[in-house]
């Protein structure tokens, strides 16, 4: 970063402080080991998924509501962690690059966290059938991740085949009628996997048309598109940062980025993971303590981030 200043070296080290203190949140709000509280969404939930799926948790496999309180909760832990990586870039001053990656993947993982969760219209067998397909699709990358890196005769291609067979298994029997078929198209009991892109613009959405947001749909795909830009190979942001300089023979560059910039991108992290855990936490019903101390850091740190 070539601004070097104190009043912006403290300011990246605030902005650290927030992205730190969303994954605090999160920490502290694990504490209650993610047990619904009583006459909650979840505790309903859990009652109506307990009946709904023949299949019992066992080691490395859950179902019914073990199934969607892990796949919900890993979810969110994997976007807090990311927001911890942000904070160590913010500290270090390597913010030209390296944040556009994880700022997209807090964005993908806390809007399918939302979306196993549901917009609270349908049934809570929909929220089953949505965190068995992010399930068994997981577990079939995994199957064609091990079979490709070695051979389909190794321990770890073999035990990735049986748990995928096994998550299948447990998705036809919860959700009769379900044919492999139907899972290789990622839909199950009317219920389709989003993209990471389309879960994106589902998580403005839903929080723009309940007034907790103000990015709507084209703006959500305008931010996705920009982050992605920032992660596959693309030319235009590299050279949006350069400055040229007149070297005498030669002419140049250094990279350059304002403090404004990096408010924004952080903001938009920040932002998508605290609605996530805002959304699961009143899910849960849980404690509202750690949830508040956030909503106080980020109306110090970035007022007006949140609306009123």
């Amino acid at each position: 970063m070539e601004a070097t200043s104190d009043d912006a070296l403290a300011r990246t080290a605030e902005l650290a402080e927030l992205a730190d203190a969303s994954r605090t949140a999160f920490l502290a709000l694990a504490k209650s080991a993610w047990q619904p509280a009583e006459d909650s969404a979840a505790a309903s939930a859990k009652i109506a998924l307990t009946a709904k799926d023949p299949a019992t948790s066992s080691a490395g496999i859950l179902s019914g509501f073990d199934l969607v309180s892990e796949v919900v909760v890993t979810y969110l832990e994997v976007a807090a962690n990311h927001l911890g990586g942000l904070a160590a870039l913010y500290r270090s001053g390597e913010v030209m690059f390296s944040p556009l990656p994880l700022v997209r993947s807090i964005l993908e993982y806390s809007a399918h966290a939302m979306w196993v969760v549901g917009d609270g219209s349908g049934l809570a067998e929909d929220m089953l059938a949505r965190a068995y397909l992010e399930e068994f699709v997981s577990s079939e990358f995994a199957k064609m991740a091990a079979g490709r890196m070695g051979s389909k005769e190794d321990d770890s291609h073999q035990n990735a085949q049986k748990r995928w067979k096994a998550i299948r298994e447990r998705a036809i029997a919860a959700f009769p009628g379900t044919t492999p078929k139907d899972l290789g198209e990622r839909t199950i009991a009317g219920q389709t996997l989003l993209s990471p892109e389309s879960a994106v613009s589902w998580m403005f959405d839903l929080l723009h048309s309940n007034a907790n947001g103000s990015v709507n749909d084209k703006q959500s795909e305008g931010i996705y598109a920009f982050l992605s830009s920032g992660t596959h190979p693309s030319l235009y942001q590299a050279r949006q940062m350069r400055t040229y300089i007149d070297q005498g023979k030669y002419v140049g560059t250094v990279l350059t980025v304002d403090l404004g910039y990096l408010e924004r991108l952080l903001g938009v992290g920040v932002i998508a993971f605290y609605n996530a855990l805002s959304y699961v936490m009143s899910f849960y019903g849980l404690p509202t303590e750690a949830h508040d101390v956030l909503t106080q850091q980020i109306d110090d740190i970035l007022p007006g981030y949140l609306k009123p």
